[in-house]
């Protein structure tokens, strides 16, 4: 170090020791003024907006830029920024000094009027403030396209709007340009589930909506994407303005103007059945269980054999729509490894005809649960018990029972050893009937229901006594006992709902406000009433969903087949067409009566 360097560090050091605040906080930001919450401005555009005659030259990349009142950067640009009609490839964007600038990867279709949405892709460069929205629009012909149509895409199960999925305007007629094509034109959806689709060209399109999960604006049936389509050609009719409120960029939290925009369609986004059938999985759970899973529903499935295993050694179990299939082996000596022979039809590649196929699967042994002793050496764990989970909820077991579901399927149950008891309010003890019934979709699943009606006030008790159960592993179960009371607090409610002109199997159920709980559950084929207790103060929705093939559940669409989802719809009980007419509020201690016409309402 130079001689001078030390006067100067000590000098510096003395200024530290007398004056500690006198120096720069590198911790804390500099107190200079209030914060900046004001977003970008765009200053100027080239070319201008709604320029006609943008190049294309083949195989020379064109570029638009945006330039600023102040430094921005990019947030998500590839996925905020979107081009009507797409690329096969996004859009290149990059920051150079105030300015964004975008450039075409690919060359331009001729005679065609482009939309460029920056999304929420632009922010200032100090605070992150976000500039609203902005669309640019641009022509390689003569002539902007000037026609829009708006819409509004909800989930076809819990009606409840969703963003950013994208809309695809079609001009190919064909069942298959969802597919193989891009559109001539393209959105996405806002906050509320709206889109606006702009500068169209007159004539009939064919719409869609896509879950577009890799932005390349098709529709991916085997990579988990959701769609939705119209029944019926969209004619645009509407000419683009500038006092259009769904041309303009609104706060997503401006619910009176957000919900004031015109709507044209609605779209019922829906998850796909597989068609493509291979057997999927399989798997050995433990020495005695093991199951097979395909790839689609209903497969067409000859044999399942095991080796050395008889059709008599196995004990078999599918779900409603059959493709999965679980197995138990009734034999209390198993072999260390299953060699399955699966026979079924398979989906050929190459034809996408089903074919018949034999495929193999080895299933090992699975490593048995272990314990350590006292000296810490490992000890195989061995059930020696017939375990099964006791189900009854108080809110619940009028409709839906008392619910036991063994561990293994049973191969000897004495139900009528089950004692069933009520206790009123004068401690008076009371043997009471009941039923007991095998789940027809669960052969491990038993259903108990009592005999009599429940009442407030009383409180009622299952005993179950010890080995009445015996499983197909021998081994049979521990007495329980269990009380049950049904809900007495004086601040719930309840609510009546009169079903009128039901022609048809309809399921009707209540609903939380996010619509991911039910609360009670009833399927009804005719004119009746329905209650819904025990009900806490909050807001709900009454859905309704319109089993048409009566086979317990709704069915999903298919875009080939041209069919559409199982109609699901919301009660509304306001007249207005928010969400909020969705939902009713219930106060505490409220009885309320609800006449529902379910012939109006799905009409």
């Amino acid at each position: 170090m130079k001689r001078y360097t030390w006067p100067l560090l000590l000098i510096g050091l003395l200024l530290y020791t007398v004056f500690p605040n006198g120096c720069a906080n590198t911790s804390t930001a500099p107190q200079g003024g209030p914060k900046d919450t004001l977003p970008p401005v765009l200053m100027e555009t080239f070319p201008l907006y709604n320029t006609i005659g943008f190049p294309t030259q083949p195989g020379k990349k064109h570029t638009i830029s945006f330039t600023f009142n102040e430094y921005v950067v990019l947030k998500e640009a590839n996925k905020n920024v979107f081009l009507s009609p797409p690329l096969s490839k996004p859009v290149e964007t990059k920051i150079r000094g105030k300015s964004v600038v975008v450039t075409f990867p690919e060359d331009l279709d001729s005679n065609t009027t482009y939309s460029l949405d920056l999304g929420a892709a632009i922010a200032d460069n100090n605070e992150g403030n976000l500039m609203p929205q902005y669309i640019f629009s641009f022509s390689t012909g003569n002539t902007i396209d000037s026609l829009y149509n708006c819409g509004t895409v909800v989930d076809a199960k819990t009606m409840l709007p969703l963003k950013q999925i994208t809309i695809l305007f079609h001009k190919d007629m064909s069942d298959s340009a969802v597919f193989k094509f891009r559109p001539r034109a393209a959105a996405k959806t806002d906050a509320w589930g709206f889109f606006t689709v702009r500068n169209l060209a007159p004539g009939e399109y064919r719409v869609y909506a896509i879950e577009d999960l890799n932005n390349n604006n098709l529709y991916d049936p085997n990579g988990n994407e959701r769609i939705a389509f119209l029944d019926s050609l969209v004619i645009p009719e509407r000419v683009m303005s500038l006092d259009s409120l769904e041309l303009q960029s609104l706060d997503m939290k401006d619910t009176l103007n957000c919900l004031a925009r015109r709507s044209d369609f609605q779209l019922y986004l829906f998850k796909e059945t597989p068609t493509r059938q291979v057997m999927k999985k399989s798997e050995r759970l433990d020495d005695r269980m093991f199951y097979v899973t395909f790839s689609a529903p209903y497969p067409q499935v000859d044999t399942i054999m095991a080796q050395g295993l008889t059709q008599e050694d196995l004990l078999s179990q599918t779900n409603l729509t059959r493709d999965s299939i679980a197995f138990w082996i009734k034999r209390q000596a198993t072999p260390d490894t299953l060699q399955l022979f699966v026979h079924y039809r398979k989906t050929d590649d190459s034809t996408k005809l089903l074919v018949e196929a034999i495929d193999t699967v080895r299933l090992p042994r699975p490593k048995p649960k272990q314990t350590h002793d006292r000296n810490g050496n490992a000890v195989e764990v061995k059930d020696t018990v017939a375990k099964f989970d006791f189900f009854a909820d108080a809110d619940k077991v009028e409709q839906n029972g008392i619910v036991m579901e063994f561990a293994y399927p049973l191969q000897q149950a004495v139900f009528d050893s089950i004692r069933f008891s009520s206790t009123d309010p004068k401690k008076q003890v009371k043997a009471e009937p009941y039923t007991v019934e095998q789940d027809s979709t669960n052969l491990r699943r038993y259903v108990m229901r009592p005999g009599i009606t429940l009442l407030n006030g009383y409180e009622y008790e299952v005993k179950i006594p010890a080995d009445i159960f015996v499983d197909i592993n021998g081994n049979t179960n521990d007495s329980l006992a269990k009380r049950i009371t049904l809900p007495s607090d004086e601040t719930l409610s309840s609510i009546t709902t009169h079903l009128q002109n039901v022609h048809g199997t309809y399921i009707v159920e209540l609903v939380n406000e996010k619509r991911d709980k039910v609360f009670r559950e009833f399927t009804v084929h005719a004119d009746t009433n329905l209650v819904f207790p025990y009900i806490k103060k909050g807001k709900y929705s009454i859905r309704i969903s319109n089993d048409a093939n009566n086979n317990g559940m709704i069915d999903t669409g298919s875009v080939l087949e041209r069919r559409q989802p199982e109609k699901v719809l919301l009660y509304r009980f306001g007249p207005d067409q928010t969400n909020e007419s969705y939902l009713i509020e219930i106060p505490e201690r409220a009885d309320i009566d609800q006449t529902i016409d379910i012939q109006s309402m799905f009409q």
